[in-house]
C-alpha cells in the first residue's frame, strides 16, 4: 500500500516567531491543520511538496511492515492518487515540547469501490520555523470498524518492579530498556510494564486496535509467550532521538510452537520526565503473517 498517510504533513505553517516553539495551544492547532489537509493534499497528489515538508531523517513503517527512508517514501507517492475518497477520525494530538506526536484513523476508498482502514502514528519534530515530518507509522485496521480497547482498571501489581534502570548514554539507555520490554514480554512480567509505561501510554496492535495503560496492562500480563511462543527474538533495533523525545524501532522475527514463523516490527516512543525515560506509545505493524 502506497504510504498515503504521511502526505497531512505537506501542509506548511507559518508561525509568529520563526524561532520559537508555539504554544501548546497553537501548537495543536497546526498540527490538527496539517492533518486535515491531508484529504486534500491526498486527492491533489504534490511529490514537490511533500519532498519539502519531508525531512531528511524520515522513516515509516508502512502497512506491509516495509520500512521505507525519505527517497523509498517520497517514490510512492509520486504519480495519481489511489483514493476518490478519504476521511480521517480519531485525531489525537501529542505534545512534547518541540515534538509532537499525532494518532489517528484512516479511510479511503478508491473509484472502484476498494476500501482501506488504517490506523497511524505520525512524529513531527518543530525544525526551523516549521513541523517538519520525521516519522510514522500504519497499521491495516483487521476489522472494517476501528477497534479500541480501555479496561477501567488494569491487573493487581502483587510485587512491584524491584529492578535498576540503566544509567548513562541516553542511547545505551534507551537500547537496553528496550531489550527490558521485549523481555518483559516473554516473562509477562507485567510489574516492569507498571514501572516504565507512562500514564498516558497507548499502543496499536498488529491488528489495528489501540489500548489504554491499563489495557495494555492487562494483556502484558497474559503468559503468551510461555504458552505459544518457541522464540521470540529481538533484531534491527535502531535507536533516534530528537531531544527529549526517542523512536526506538526493531523487528521480532517470531517462532510459534506449532511451527509457524512471523515477523512483527514496531516502533516505541519513549519521553524523558524529571531525567527519566517513559514510554508513552507504542505501534505494532505485521510484516509477515505466521506461517509455515
Amino acid at each position: 500500500m502506497a504510504a498515503f498517510l504521511l502526505l497531512a504533513a505537506v501542509l506548511a505553517v507559518a508561525p509568529a516567531s520563526p524561532a520559537s516553539v508555539p504554544s501548546p495551544a497553537e501548537a495543536e492547532l497546526q498540527l490538527r491543520a496539517i492533518n486535515h489537509r491531508f484529504a486534500d493534499a491526498y486527492r491533489a497528489s504534490d511529490p514537490a511538496y511533500v519532498d519539502a515538508l519531508t525531512d531528511h531523517d524520515f522513516l515509516l513503517t508502512d502497512t506491509d511492515g516495509a520500512w521505507l527512508e525519505r527517497d523509498a517514501f517520497l517514490a510512492t507517492v509520486r504519480g495519481p492518487a489511489p483514493f476518490a475518497d478519504v476521511a480521517c477520525d480519531a485525531v489525537q494530538v501529542r505534545l512534547f515540547g518541540d515534538v509532537a506526536v499525532l494518532h489517528g484513523v484512516f479511510h479511503g476508498r478508491s473509484g472502484a469501490g476498494a476500501a482501506a482502514h488504517v490506523r497511524y502514528s505520525v512524529v513531527y519534530a518543530w525544525r526551523d520555523g516549521h513541523w517538519r515530518l520525521v516519522g510514522a507509522q500504519n497499521t491495516s485496521i483487521r476489522d472494517a470498524e476501528p477497534a479500541s480497547s480501555a479496561a477501567s482498571t488494569g491487573p493487581v501489581i502483587e510485587h512491584p518492579w524491584a529492578g535498576q534502570d540503566p544509567t548513562g548514554d541516553d542511547i545505551v539507555v534507551l537500547t537496553t530498556l528496550n531489550e527490558q520490554y521485549v523481555q518483559a514480554f516473554r516473562d509477562a512480567d507485567v510489574a516492569w510494564y507498571d514501572a516504565h509505561l507512562a500514564a498516558d501510554y497507548q499502543v496499536v496492535f498488529g491488528d489495528g486496535s489501540v489500548h489504554d495503560r491499563a489495557g495494555a496492562l492487562a494483556d502484558f500480563a497474559k503468559p503468551y509467550f510461555a504458552e505459544g511462543i518457541a522464540d521470540f527474538p529481538l533484531d534491527k533495533v535502531r535507536v533516534r532521538r530528537f531531544g527529549d523525545v526517542a523512536l526506538v524501532h526493531a523487528e521480532n522475527a517470531y517462532t510459534l510452537k506449532d511451527g509457524r514463523k512471523g515477523v512483527n516490527r514496531y516502533t516505541d516512543i519513549w519521553a524523558k520526565r524529571n531525567g527519566r525515560w517513559w514510554c508513552v506509545a507504542a505501534h505494532i505493524t505485521v510484516h509477515k503473517a505466521p506461517s509455515h
